[in-house]
């Protein structure tokens, strides 16, 4: 079967579920996400972005980058978070690009992570599938969409949303493993793992970690998980 089709279908069997399971309220793992890169994170939010700033530089820096990692974790940990919010609110449209509208999903989901108010998760979170799932109308084969949405879906408690989340990574890493990797590849090797771990199924999580060293034996994320 197709490797899209495959993703669509695991897909679809999660989004009839999603909006029932966040609005009473989700249950993601903890407020901080758990495959980030070893650099402090409290050093890391004493450096201001302001909102236009924050616009700009995620037109130009993938989310799923170290770099960008570090950028949303700022914008989130900001008093001015949503404003933010309400400038790139504004700024996507039916003329946007699908990894930028992907982008900004990947910016809300990590804000929902990050998030203390339950009301304000569960807006995030839906507001954050309704773009990803706009991405993938413009791109079916948008791969920011996608890692967004299995991340997404993968650190609920509901079985069914974390079972598609397992099937879409897969179908990540399987179809990535037939071309040439590149550096943002990693990320699937991470959430999924790390997914697993937040089910308590640390053998597999580290098969699964030890598997992405094998094509990514530099990757300090990798590493600091395996000795964790």
């Amino acid at each position: 079967m197709n490797i899209i089709k495959r993703m669509r279908q695991a897909c679809f069997m999660a989004s009839a579920l999603f909006v029932s399971v966040f609005i009473s309220p989700p249950a993601f793992a903890d407020h901080w996400v758990p495959w980030a890169f070893s650099w402090d994170k409290n050093g890391a939010t004493q450096h201001h972005i302001s909102p236009q700033q924050g616009l700009s530089r995620i037109k130009t820096t993938s989310l799923w980058s170290p770099d960008g990692e570090l950028l949303v974790v700022q914008l989130v940990s900001s008093k001015s978070f949503k404003k933010t919010v309400e400038l790139l609110d504004k700024d996507i449209s039916s003329k946007s690009n699908p990894e930028l509208i992907a982008r900004y999903g990947t910016l809300l989901t990590y804000g929902a992570y990050m998030s203390e108010d339950e009301g304000e998760m569960a807006e995030l979170a839906t507001r954050a599938d309704a773009y990803f799932d706009q991405a993938l109308s413009k791109d079916k084969a948008s791969w920011g969409a996608w890692l967004g949405k299995a991340t997404l879906y993968g650190f609920s408690q509901e079985r069914d949303l974390q079972a598609s989340s397992i099937k879409i990574l897969k179908s990540m890493i399987e179809a990535q493993q037939k071309t040439k990797s590149n550096w943002h590849h990693v990320y699937p090797y991470l959430v999924l793992g790390a997914i697993y771990e937040r089910k308590r199924d640390i053998l597999t999580a580290k098969e699964i970690w030890t598997e992405g060293l094998q094509h990514f034996p530099n990757n300090e994320a990798l590493h600091t998980k395996m000795i964790d």
